[in-house]
């Protein structure tokens, strides 16, 4: 049992001031008065709805300022490792950033080993790191290289380069049945209180109707949560007009995928009228802002998903506006962007609170909770008030203070479920900096290895954007 006594206390419900929790078997068993606060803000860890724990930067190879059509291929610059730490260094900053609660979007196995033992070794990451994950096992069959017949992009390509991209990226895909019953496989290995096992379809752009029908069919069946990307840019806008030309979002509401059970990652794109059959299926959309303005998608319609009722939470998507994982600041701009102009309020600083806090941990698949009160689990993010407020001029409500200035500098303490996984800037029980070494003496040892796909991008990027334009958009 432990005593948490803090000057603020919040969730997106309300506050209250000077606040004494108790802490038992990973719950807040009470909440009570406190005699003598400590000065601190303690409110509910925040969750990441989307991400991809992607082990170092992509910018480290030239993926700045890189649409998302070729910035997905400049990612196998960076060389497969040690699944256990590529899992873990990102996990850690995540923790450093506050989330207690991360999605991974695995969207390839990393290969080094049989596929039990690489998810094995990802769940152990998250176990001694401390945080809830969900782990929702990427499927796809079609479209590996554009959305389309590649053969022009490759016709583009001198032979030796074309050759590289062949070797690198059109590997044979494991049939459905496979990649179906491999979910299941790494449920019944993994799935736990802690770990929540998702199907994960890569994006209805990457998947055949079969595909998308058995995944409907099995969530069902299941009851298992299922998340994919949706409308992320306007060339995925463009495709699913062309392909589904009575309506994608409609299509999926007919075969039984739309659901509470859904995550929508992105939604950039969307119409009106698709984020009101979204919003009465009870889909969850997260909301990836950083990663959106990285990669040149555009800004998601949030205002407007509130006003049409849908469920909105926050994600990262491994593309934070730093490269760090920060969630407090991510929150920050998430409200900054959506909040509204002038004297006209969309979103207030409370409901964006709530995307992060409850709605983000229903799409992880984690306890209900989110709130400060009696049962929730102990999933608490400690704020220093004292550096979140180091002017000191007057009294002012600490949840302006996190909107306003708040970012990971300012967390004291990370508890997940009972267990205090960051105090003062380090990740307790893991060494993140060993990791980090390791991992990049790995990526840069490898880099030879990739000199002939280093060669062969510039030109493959180039026949990627021609597709591009000549397949047109909007």
């Amino acid at each position: 049992m432990r005593q948490l006594a803090a000057r603020h206390g919040f969730d997106a419900q309300g506050a209250v001031r000077d606040l004494a929790l108790t802490i038992e078997d990973g719950r807040i068993a009470a909440i009570g008065p406190a005699a003598v606060a400590d000065d601190l803000v303690v409110l509910p860890a925040l969750a990441n709805a989307h991400d991809h724990a992607r082990p170092l930067r992509p910018s480290s190879v030239g993926g700045f300022n890189k649409p998302l059509e070729t910035w997905l291929h400049r990612l196998a610059l960076l060389a497969p490792v040690d699944p256990y730490l590529a899992t873990l260094a990102p996990l850690a900053r995540a923790a450093l950033g506050g989330q207690g609660a991360v999605m991974i979007h695995q969207v390839r196995p990393v290969g080094l080993t049989d596929y039990p033992t690489e998810v094995e070794a990802m769940a152990r990451a998250a176990r001694d790191v401390g945080v809830r994950i969900a782990l929702g096992i990427g499927l796809r069959d079609r479209n590996p290289l554009v959305y389309g017949d590649h053969g022009p992009v490759l016709d583009a390509l001198d032979p030796e380069a074309r050759a590289e991209i062949e070797a690198r990226f059109l590997a044979p895909m494991l049939p459905l049945a496979e990649q179906l019953a491999r979910v299941e496989a790494v449920a019944a290995s993994v799935g736990g209180p802690m770990v929540d096992v998702q199907y994960a379809p890569n994006g209805p752009q990457w998947g055949s109707d079969a595909l998308w029908e058995a995944v409907a069919e099995a969530s069902a069946r299941t009851g298992r949560r299922v998340t994919t990307h949706l409308f992320e840019t306007r060339y995925q806008r463009d495709w699913a007009d062309r392909t589904y030309p009575g309506g994608l979002v409609r299509r999926w509401r007919e075969i039984g995928l739309l659901s509470p059970r859904l995550t929508l990652a992105h939604c950039v794109h969307a119409r009106p009228d698709e984020l009101e059959m979204i919003a009465e299926a009870g889909c969850i959309i997260a909301v990836n802002t950083s990663s959106n303005l990285a990669l040149r998608s555009g800004i998601a319609p949030v205002a407007e998903m509130v006003r049409r009722g849908c469920r909105v939470a926050l994600g990262l998507d491994g593309q934070a506006f730093d490269e760090d994982d920060d969630a407090l600041r991510e929150l920050r701009l998430l409200w900054s962007l959506h909040g509204g102009w002038g004297f006209d309020g969309e979103v207030s600083p409370r409901q964006a609170l709530a995307m992060a806090l409850e709605t983000g941990r229903a799409a992880i698949g984690a306890p209900e909770g989110g709130r400060i009160a009696v049962g929730a689990p102990a999933d608490l993010l400690v704020l220093d008030r004292a550096a979140l407020d180091e002017d000191a001029l007057a009294e002012v409500d600490p949840l302006d203070l996190l909107f306003a200035r708040a970012t990971k500098s300012h967390v004291r303490e990370l508890i997940v479920a009972g267990r205090t996984v960051v105090r003062d800037g380090v990740v307790l029980g893991v060494d993140l900096d060993a990791a980090h070494r390791a991992l990049r003496d790995a990526c840069r040892a490898a880099m030879p290895g990739r000199a002939g796909l280093w060669r062969a991008m510039p030109g493959f990027e180039a026949a990627v954007a021609g597709y591009y334009r000549r397949v047109g958009c909007c």
